[in-house]
C-alpha cells in the first residue's frame, strides 16, 4: 500500500504539525515502506509459534537460596570502604526542609 502526499497531509494535520512539501514527500515514501513492511508481517501466522514457552529447554527456575562463602561478595566487602555484617555501610542522604542546599 502506498500513501500519498494527501494522506501525509491528513496525518500531519490530526496530528498538529507543520510539515514543509519536501517532509511530506519523504514521510509518504517512509510511511509507505513501514505499512508495506507490516503487510509482509502480517502474513506469517502467529498461531505456529507457541506463546506460552519463552524459556529454552532445561532453563528452570533459579536457586534462589542463599550460600554461604560467597568469595565474590567477600572480595567485594573487603574492598568497600566500610560494611558491618555483610552489609556495606554507607553515609546517610537526606532532604533538607525547603529542599536541596
Amino acid at each position: 500500500m502506498s500513501l500519498d502526499v494527501e494522506e501525509v497531509r491528513r496525518i500531519a494535520e490530526l496530528a498538529r504539525l507543520r510539515l514543509s512539501a519536501a517532509e511530506e514527500a519523504r514521510f509518504a515514501s517512509q510511511l509507505s515502506e513501514i505499512v508495506d513492511y507490516i503487510d509482509q508481517l502480517s502474513a506469517f501466522s502467529a498461531e505456529a509459534a507457541p506463546l506460552d514457552d519463552s524459556e529454552p529447554e532445561g532453563a528452570g527456575d533459579a536457586n534462589d537460596v542463599p550460600a554461604e562463602g560467597r568469595p565474590l561478595l567477600d572480595d567485594f566487602l573487603d574492598n568497600a570502604p566500610a560494611s558491618l555484617d555483610r552489609f556495606l555501610l554507607v553515609p546517610q542522604v537526606k532532604a533538607t526542609p525547603g529542599g536541596a542546599e
